[in-house]
Formats: structure tokens, sequence, C-alpha cells
């Protein structure tokens, strides 16, 4: 009985000091949910350049020019001068005097009288009745000019007109690398077009239009050349800035001679690299369904690797 207070002083004791370890722990966690947490940018801050896609083209023919011919100096020709011939005088030739000839009085020819020719009345012909034909009603021209339920397909990028194969193919190059910014930097990436100084860090975007031949190579392709090929591959690869002297491809060793196709290339197999098919004379919807896939690939690449391109 005498150690009654005691035990009920240590309970009491022990009992508070759990609570309080109770309430702060229940306090640091409430405060560990008040205070902002830092919010990571889904769209990196690393430099994006876009490079021009390779496209080579035929040369151009030179038409030599053509030199003129000079014309020999004309040869004066020495004409005889002309005699003089004298004409005898003309000679009056007499003639004779006309006759007149007599005529003899015409006589009048009588013409019996006309006898009258009697006529039949003529008898009225009856005529069935016209029945009224119902005509529809008429279209008008608006209605009939109407466009379709379905859209037309986009207008080729590149129709055959009369610009130099180089033209043609900067012009489609061109297209792709306006396309690909436009779209990177409307999600946010700071993209801009390699113009000789790129930045010391960042991921570089490149590309080259191939083909393959009937040996199942895959060579560059020739805009303007002879090759049958309706359609042609587009390799595009992400490079890291911070090792800019990786290659994406090399010309193979011992190139055939054919004039269809551009030389024969092994594709850098150490870098991220994507292939995509598309028409040899691509619309412009083709174009940006391809350089959505490439932003894609570029922001997976990104997210799986945060800080790979950033050092």
């Amino acid at each position: 009985m005498f150690f009654t207070p005691a035990r009920h002083a240590k309970l009491t004791c022990a009992i508070r000091i759990f609570v309080f370890f109770v309430l702060t722990t229940a306090f640091g966690i409430f405060l560990s949910f008040a205070q902002p947490q830092a919010t990571e940018s889904p769209v990196p801050s690393i430099p994006i350049v876009i490079s021009d896609f390779e496209l080579f083209s035929v040369p151009a023919t030179a038409t030599p020019s053509t030199a003129p011919i000079a014309a020999p100096p004309p040869i004066p020709v020495a004409t005889p001068s002309a005699a003089p011939i004298s004409t005898p005088p003309a000679t009056p030739i007499a003639t004779a005097s006309a006759a007149p000839i007599a005529t003899p009085p015409a006589t009048p020819i009588a013409s019996p009288p006309a006898t009258p020719i009697a006529t039949a009345s003529a008898t009225p012909i009856a005529t069935p009745s016209t029945t009224p034909t119902a005509t529809p009603p008429a279209t008008s021209p608006a209605a009939a000019m109407a466009p379709p339920d379905k859209q037309k397909s986009a207008l080729p990028l590149i129709n055959g007109d009369t610009d130099l194969p180089s033209v043609q193919a900067r012009r489609l190059t061109d297209f792709f690398t306006t396309t690909l910014l436009q779209i990177l930097q409307k999600k946010g990436y700071n993209a801009t077009r390699a113009s000789g100084q790129n930045p010391p860090s960042g991921a570089m975007i490149q590309g080259v239009f191939a083909e393959t031949d009937a040996k199942n190579r895959i060579r560059r392709s020739l805009w303007g050349g002879t090759s049958a090929n309706p359609r042609f591959f587009l390799y595009v690869g992400i490079f890291n800035l911070a090792r800019p002297n990786q290659p994406l491809y090399q010309p193979a060793s011992g190139q055939p001679a054919n004039s269809q196709y551009g030389p024969v290339i092994t594709l850098n197999a150490y870098i991220p690299l994507a292939k995509y098919e598309l028409d040899k004379n691509p619309s412009e919807e083709d174009v940006r369904k391809i350089c959505t896939q490439i932003a894609a690939s570029l922001a997976a690449l990104l997210a799986a690797n945060p800080t790979a391109f950033s050092q």
C-alpha cells in the first residue's frame, strides 16, 4: 500500500511522454504536407538543335554556249551594162468602117386567157390535247457546287513543275525543318535551327533520306534520279551535343557504279535512331505526321534520360 502512489506517478509520466511523442509526430507530418512541393516542369529546358535533313539531288546539266558562226563577206558580182535597143517607129494600120445591119420588127405573141382552178375547202384536222409534263425543280448553282462530305486530300508538297531538282529538294527539307521546329516550340521546348555554332550541351536532331536498291542495300536518295521506287525512308537520329563527333552514317567501302541512287551508307547503331517511310511526293499532312512522331520520340528519350543531355 505504501508503493501505490509511486507506481501511479510513473504510469502517468509514461502516458504523458507517449502522448507528447504522438502529438509531435502528427504535427511534423502535418507540416510536411502543408509545405508547397517543388513541381518539376514537364518540359525540360534542354536546348534542342534541328539540323536540315539531308536530301541530295542530281546535278544540273550545263548546256554548252553556242558560238555565233561568222558569215563570210558577200562577194560582189560584176554585171555587164545593158546596151540600149533601138526600136523602129510604129506604122499605123488602116481599119475598114463597119456597115450597119438592118433588123426586122418584132411580132407580138397572143397569150390565151387564164382559166381559174377550183380548189377544195380545207378540212380541219383534230389534234389530241397535250398533257402537261411535270418538270423537276431547278437546282441552284450554289447547291450544285456544294463541297462533298469527304474533304479532298492535301495537295502534294513537291509538284512536277519546271524547277530544278535541287530547288525541289531544298523546298522539301525546309518544310520538314520548319514544321518540326513549330511542333517542338508549341510543346514548350527550347528548339532552334542549326546555324553553325551549337550550344555545348543539349540534343541535336539529324536525318537523311534513303532508299533500298535491288540488293536491299541502303542507298542515299538522289532527288531527280532514275530510281523506280515510289517511296523512300527517312532515318532520324538524336545526338548529344556534349559528344558532337558522332556521325549519322558512314559511306560504305566499294561503291557500285550506279547513277540511279546515291552512295551505299552504313547507319550508326550507337545512337537513338528511328526510321520513317513516306512517299517521294509527300503531302503537307504526311510531313506533319512524321514530325509529330519525331517530337514524341524526343520526349520519350528525354524523359528516360533526364540528365544525359544536360551534362
